[in-house]
């Protein structure tokens, strides 16, 4: 985006967004290159640049720390390197490393995120990087940048005979201090060195007596250091193997050098990449700070909405003062692209012109912006301004023709894809004249079609945005019994200049008010008074909305404090009913236990009459209410004498009572199950269905399922009773079939299905297990092909998932 206005940065306070971003930061690179950032018109370039700054954003916000160790400034380092013949110092080559552990943590970071940041991660793993290179240099450097002993043989060499060495060296001196401490000639307790050689400290009386050369002399003269001439040899040895040592060393980090120069072309492009990634953080940093999001960027749309959006540098301010900032709502678009804001001095308007412009700005250079979702931009090719004094001594231009200068140059190079921006339109020059030209400037802004904000004092503007289309008036909303502005912009209305007003407040004398509205004339007063009532309508207005908002709000509250409620009691009615059904199964459990303990106990004890009516007391006792199915173990064994008498008695006692075909259904007569023996009285009919009770339970069945019988003999007042098979058995909620074959599990389960669904049972489950899902298919197809089977579907995934079939059967 071209900005025609050179002081466009100063007069927004776009300089001063980038000098706090220098501060958010880590390398002097990086800083160097905030200088250069400039608005972008290239969608392409433009939103993953913003996609990334978010993704940043996201990170600091919800991920783990990000790696910022190693952002240094290499760029020096790589410039002495690119000339051929110059080599890098261990320091350098350490500095260079450690910027490289840099590039390696955030790829690596990156990557292992890339689902998460996907243009954070093209970013920074698009180009290969030389890993073994760092693997080289840290064979050479240690972990404090000193060249390691192991970095060559001959440098193994070396240091091991300047150990030696030395060691022999200290143990001579050491030998000769001693003597001379005994002798009273020394009175230090180490040795030290001078010129780069070790010696002794003797008494300056004294330093005939130790023969050598002396290095050095104290400032007092009292001491000098000697070095004996015992030491001569080896120190000149040592020095031998320093110089020794130094050449295998230049000639190391030659040798890495010239490595390193080998990959100096992918090291630059990724001195760029690190100084994008620095600067994208700097970026995800402010917006923190200013609640920045990213906005709905339609490059090539129709409209601009600003909806609660804050200028960067006031709300900087407010948080170091703790003063209050307020928000501003704009909406342009095509059918109205200007926007002419009137109102009082020191209302706001100049901020709310600077406020559009520098998020504008803020925005087209890749950062987040302080506004609320909801928030549409596009993108601008030119920005154009005039706000403030442009006066010039240098070209002669008064501040008036400065502003001429601006307005002309809107007037030759604005297109529909620009914004414009002026502030106190027609200011500087006789009020007549200056609104008659500016009207006319306005008139051409208007044919140029391109999207402006304006500020104004001037009436014969308010009146031409009144009739004008593509034009709207807006005020800055002022307190009129505090006389002090609000800073709310209220669109679709002039504003006042509360000139009056202000000087009644002021302690202007009423006698010159009076004159005053008598020069102005009937014409301005009248529409000062009729401006003044849309204010005040507008303001009761702005209050009922206000007022509708709250109420809204709390409805909106009110109804999901109760959807949560009621979602709490499902959740308890499930949890209820899932705890009686374990329940129930326990206690089914459990008496089946006793069953078997019972029989168990009767076979191995072969008890007798009493003994096994006794157990039978004792397991009537354990047993559920629903009273589980007696083993024939447990009954009355017959006597020999009796037995052909028992036998036909009991025959006589299963017998069903006779069925009657014709009878009609009614509440209150018995009734049989077809295709079972269960027989049970009818309690309600309730359309095609029937409630039955039978055995002390509630079953809901098909009328067409039953048939009417007589009143069977064991009715009596005391309840009803059932007649069973003579093995009746409980039927589970749920059965296992894994392993087994498909025909078998086939069979199992509609007999099973069968017998639940005749005792009214609606929800089922089959454990049939994962495996190849061939038993599963089978199970289902079956399923859906019985007629009482409503639904099938895979279990939760906390309840089994697809190793679990759960059935619901019609009612």
């Amino acid at each position: 985006m071209k900005c025609y206005n050179a002081h466009t940065y100063e007069k927004l306070g776009f300089d001063q967004i980038l000098e706090d971003l220098k501060k958010r930061v880590l390398s002097e690179s990086t800083k160097k290159h905030i200088d250069q950032i400039r608005p972008i018109h290239d969608p392409n370039v433009l939103l993953p640049e913003l996609d990334r700054v978010e993704e940043f954003s996201e990170l600091l916000a919800f991920d783990d720390p990000f790696p910022i160790d190693g952002f240094l400034n290499v760029e020096n380092t790589l410039g002495k390197l690119a000339l051929e013949g110059n080599w890098l110092s261990a320091q350098e080559i350490f500095r260079l490393l450690r910027w490289m552990r840099a590039i390696s943590a955030v790829r690596q970071y990156l990557h292992q995120r890339r689902e998460k940041y996907p243009q954070l991660h093209v970013l920074a793993n698009t180009l290969g990087f030389p890993q073994s290179l760092i693997k080289k240099i840290e064979s050479v450097l240690d972990d404090y940048g000193n060249v390691r002993d192991n970095a060559s043989p001959e440098l193994v060499r070396i240091r091991r005979q300047l150990k030696k060495s030395s060691g022999e060296l200290r143990t001579t001196l050491y030998r000769i201090l001693k003597n001379a401490q005994a002798n009273n000639w020394s009175l230090e307790q180490e040795i030290t060195l001078r010129n780069d050689r070790l010696v002794i400290p003797v008494r300056a009386e004294a330093k005939g007596r130790v023969p050598g050369f002396v290095q050095d002399v104290s400032q007092s003269g009292g001491t000098v250091y000697i070095e004996p001439t015992q030491a001569l040899p080896l120190n000149n040895k040592i020095r031998e193997l320093q110089i020794q040592e130094h050449n295998e060393l230049v000639r190391i980090l030659q040798e890495i050098s010239i490595s390193i120069r080998g990959h100096a072309h992918e090291l630059t492009d990724f001195q760029e990449i690190l100084i994008q990634v620095d600067l994208i953080r700097g970026k995800a940093i402010q917006a923190q700070e200013l609640e920045g999001i990213r906005p709905q960027v339609d490059p090539n749309g129709k409209r601009l909405i600003l909806q609660q959006a804050y200028y960067p540098l006031l709300l900087f301010k407010a948080q170091q003062e703790k003063m209050e900032v307020i928000p501003l709502d704009i909406s342009l678009n095509t059918k109205r692209r200007i926007l002419l804001i009137s109102g009082p001095n020191a209302g706001g308007k100049s901020v709310s012109l600077k406020t559009v412009g520098l998020l504008q700005i803020m925005l087209q250079s890749g950062f987040l912006i302080p506004v609320a979702e909801g928030s549409v931009f596009r993108l601008f090719d030119s920005l154009f301004l005039d706000i403030g004094d442009e006066q010039s001594v240098d070209s002669d231009l008064s501040t008036y023709t400065s502003r001429l200068f601006q307005w002309r140059q809107m007037g030759d190079h604005m297109r529909d894809k620009a914004l414009f921006l002026v502030d106190e339109f027609g200011s500087g020059t006789d009020p007549k004249q200056g609104g008659a030209i500016a009207e006319s400037f306005l008139e051409r802004f208007v044919r140029q079609r391109a999207f402006g904000i304006i500020t104004t004092h001037y009436g014969n503007l308010k009146d031409y945005a009144e009739i004008t289309s593509g034009i709207v008036n807006a005020a800055m909303q002022f307190d009129t019994k505090g006389l002090r502005p609000t800073f709310r912009l209220i669109e679709g209305m002039p504003g006042r200049s509360y000139a009056f007003e202000m000087a009644k407040r002021v302690g202007v004398h009423p006698s010159i008010l009076k004159k005053a509205r008598a020069k102005v004339g009937t014409d301005e007063i009248d529409s000062e008074k009729l401006l003044k009532e849309l204010e005040r309508k507008n303001a009761q207005l702005s209050r009922l909305i206000a007022e509708n908002k709250k109420k809204s709000q709390k409805l909106e509250g009110l109804l999901e404090r109760n959807e949560t409620k009621e979602q709490i009691l499902t959740k308890d009615r499930k949890k209820i009913l899932r705890q009686a059904q374990m329940e129930a199964k326990q206690l089914i459990q459990d008496a089946n236990k006793q069953i078997e303990r019972t029989i168990r106990e009767i076979r191995e004890q072969q008890a007798e009459k009493e003994k096994t009516l006794a157990l039978r007391k004792q397991l009537a006792a354990a047993a559920p209410k629903v009273d589980p199915p007696i083993p024939e173990e447990l009954h009355d064994p017959p006597s020999q004498t009796t037995k052909g008498k028992k036998s036909s008695s009991k025959k006589k006692k299963s017998a069903l009572p006779n069925i009657l075909p014709n009878a009609p259904m009614e509440v209150g007569s018995w009734v049989k199950l077809k295709q079972s023996t269960t027989i049970g009285q009818l309690e309600d009919i309730q359309g095609k269905k029937a409630i039955v009770s039978a055995g002390g339970m509630k079953l809901t069945i098909n009328l067409k399922q039953l048939v009417r019988i007589q009143t069977p003999e064991s009715q009596t007042s005391s309840g009803i009773s059932v007649v069973r098979s003579t093995k009746p058995k409980a039927i589970p909620l749920e059965i296992n079939v894994m392993g087994k074959r498909v025909d078998e599990a086939l069979n199992e389960m509609e007999r099973w299905l069968d017998d639940a669904n005749v005792a009214g049972f609606r929800h089922l489950r089959i454990l049939h297990g994962k495996g190849t899902g061939a038993l599963r298919e089978a199970l289902r197809s079956h399923l859906w092909k019985m007629g009482y089977v409503k639904q099938v579907q895979d279990a939760p995934v906390d309840q089994g998932g697809a190793g679990w079939t759960l059935i619901e059967l019609e009612e």
